[in-house]
């Protein structure tokens, strides 16, 4: 019996910045004037999670920017799939063993 499992490609959500209610910054240099932040330290606007000051409340901030709050949406490895895998290679390499009179490793 043959399992095929189509997958979506994954969206990979970055960290939007200023506009979410955990995106902090370290230094306390965000500021909101007329309603845009705005970083005290450069006079510009908030660059979000390519600041090297830029920090998450909720811990949810991978290195890369990327939000780790929808991981529900990212794609997460079957088990069984992996085992069915793992199962395939063993019995390709018992073959080998045994052709080349190794009996004995299996």
């Amino acid at each position: 019996m043959k399992v095929t499992v189509s997958r979506a490609p994954v969206k990979v959500q970055l960290c939007i910045g200023a506009s979410c209610q955990y995106f902090i910054c370290v230094k306390k240099a965000l500021r909101f004037i007329q309603g845009r932040a705005i970083c005290s330290l450069t006079n510009d606007p908030c660059i979000g999670y390519k600041c090297q000051y830029a920090a998450c409340n909720a811990h949810a901030m991978a290195p890369n920017g990327e939000c780790t709050l929808n991981m529900k949406d990212k794609e997460v490895k079957d088990v069984v799939e992996e085992a069915k895998k793992m199962e395939k290679d063993v019995s390709r390499i018992k073959s080998h063993l045994k052709k080349l009179g190794l009996n004995d490793y299996i």
